[in-house]
């Protein structure tokens, strides 16, 4: 069992643990729950993937085409021509509100649906041009929101790609912390010499944990190295565990080295205890960092960020998962038993009348 990175009220450390301590607790905490997160999210993607392929999507199906078949029962019902002139007017806005949330679940190939939709909508227009001047409409909406929330200028054709989305805020963050460095530098050049001197301090801390998190490194492939190991065995899985410490190094991910010393050489003194309050000042600004990535990870990996057709279902807790499923494929079965029930009341004249006469025509399409 891997031991648990913490600082510990007097070993090594003042009875009480000071902000700093406290907050390198709090983030190593925060950055392990994020890598088991993000691994449960990837686990529970694929689980989700498959029973919506299983399950949702036949009851997707099912719904569809009752819809389906309620909007071609409108189109052909007798009475159609027997409204009112009001009626008559409003029939084809009914029309077409019906048969909206269809068009964007069929499949290119169901030409009546479509031809259905465009002479109801009566511009001249096929359904291909309708479609496209509807979606990038939306997508300029999105983009603009993408743009408010994030901060960046995104073209409405790349929401398509949640990679590229990525790569945009990941170039916005970096932009903000050059920014951000060069403003602290420009500060940095106006401060006083005790300003000054703070700051020297600062950057011997940095120095003095990248000297330390070296040293860690060393120490490990001192013990860890393959190439003198004689037994075969050994030697394959010391090489596993080089590549586990050369990753962490190359990354500069001081925190998985420091874990590593922890758990692979058990009888060293862990330095991360005994840091003054300026070199844990520094390595907790390093591990706010580390965390600010793993949550954009988490995001990207989870189905409500990777484009999974079912993310809306997703939850860390597999259980609640499960359940919001559950309740899904229910919600279809009730929304079934309402258009059958809907297809047999409509039969009647006055009931159609009605129903045209009664319908709310809020366009929130």
């Amino acid at each position: 069992m891997a031991k648990k990175l913490e600082i510990i009220p007097g070993a090594a450390t003042e009875k009480v643990l000071n902000k700093e301590q406290k907050r390198f607790n709090r983030l190593v905490q925060q950055i392990s729950n994020l890598r088991v997160d993000i691994q449960l999210a990837k686990e529970l993607d694929m689980e989700l993937r498959r029973i919506g392929t299983e399950r949702i999507k036949p009851a997707d199906d099912k719904v569809f085409e009752g819809f389906r078949t309620w909007v071609f029962t409108l189109h052909n019902h007798p009475t159609k021509t027997k409204l009112s002139k009001k009626l008559a007017e409003k029939f084809p806005d009914v029309m077409l509100k019906e048969i909206s949330p269809l068009l964007y679940k069929a499949d290119e190939d169901d030409v009546e649906l479509r031809e259905l939709y465009a002479f109801y909508e009566g511009s001249g227009r096929n359904y291909e041009l309708i479609l496209e001047e509807k979606e990038l409409e939306e997508k300029k909406i999105a983009a603009s929101m993408m743009e408010a929330f994030f901060g960046i200028e995104i073209d409405p054709d790349e929401l398509d790609d949640p990679q590229k989305w990525k790569e945009k805020i990941d170039a916005k963050q970096a932009a903000f912390e050059e920014a951000q460095a060069q403003t602290q530098a420009q500060t940095q050049r106006k401060k006083n010499t005790m300003a000054n001197a703070a700051a020297e301090k600062r950057r011997a801390a940095e120095e003095s944990v990248n000297k330390t998190t070296k040293q860690i490194y060393l120490d490990l492939v001192r013990n860890f190295h393959p190439d003198k190991e004689p037994d075969e065995q050994k030697r394959a899985e010391k090489t596993e565990i080089m590549q586990q410490i050369t990753a962490a190094f190359e990354a500069d991910d001081h925190l998985r080295l420091l874990e590593l010393q922890l758990n692979l050489l058990s009888s060293r003194d862990n330095v991360f205890a005994t840091f003054n309050n300026a070199q844990l000042k520094y390595f907790n600004q390093t591990l706010q960092k580390q965390v600010q990535e793993l949550e954009q990870e988490f995001y990207f990996t989870s189905p409500e960020g990777n484009g999974n057709p079912y993310g809306h279902l997703f939850s860390l807790n597999r259980t609640d998962m499960l359940r919001n499923i559950e309740r899904q494929i229910q919600d279809h079965k009730n929304i079934l038993k309402g258009i059958q029930h809907n297809l047999k009341m409509v039969q009647e004249p006055l009931m159609f009348k009605d129903y045209i006469r009664d319908f709310e025509l809020d366009y929130g399409w």
